[in-house]
């Protein structure tokens, strides 16, 4: 079994999590606990997957301590593995998964896609910078004993 997982910020939980402080401090204290705890509990997670090649199932997740919220679902006949260059920008009609960089400069975010043959097209699985992308296909390539595609510069080629 593969597993990738990487750690997670999430703004809302500590949002809560400064709205439960602030309510303690005050003397409110069942909304301290009604704000506090979930926002302690889920503030800092991690969100991966994981790829069982034997019997070819995948699962999406976010961990929250020892909580995983995601399900098992099929790989139906995987072609290849790509990892793509995603261009960010500034500009507000693009859609933007990462921190946006300033009005004018321009940012590259490199993503894991597991391509299939099925009405899906592709699985997105990740994403991060270069090295660490390409790494992360050539070992799923290998497990699931498909190719890698590397898309991430202008010469496009099959790696594995």
């Amino acid at each position: 079994m593969y597993t990738y997982e990487k750690f997670n910020i999430r703004l809302f939980s500590w949002f809560l999590l400064l709205l439960g402080i602030i309510f303690t401090v005050s003397g409110m204290y069942t909304e301290a606990a009604l704000f506090g705890t979930p926002g302690a509990l889920t503030a800092i997670s991690f969100t991966g997957f994981n790829i069982d090649p034997q019997k070819m199932c995948i699962r999406k997740y976010d961990r929250f301590l020892w909580f995983y919220f995601g399900k098992w679902r099929p790989i139906h006949a995987p072609l290849y593995v790509t990892v793509v260059r995603v261009k960010l920008s500034g500009k507000r009609v693009t859609p933007m998964p990462l921190i946006i960089p300033e009005a004018g400069r321009a940012s590259r975010s490199y993503k894991i896609n597991l391509v299939v043959n099925t009405r899906e097209r592709f699985i997105p699985l990740t994403y991060g910078n270069r090295l660490t992308m390409l790494e992360e296909g050539l070992k799923i390539a290998k497990i699931l004993n498909i190719k890698l595609l590397d898309h991430t510069t202008s010469e496009k080629r099959w790696l594995a």
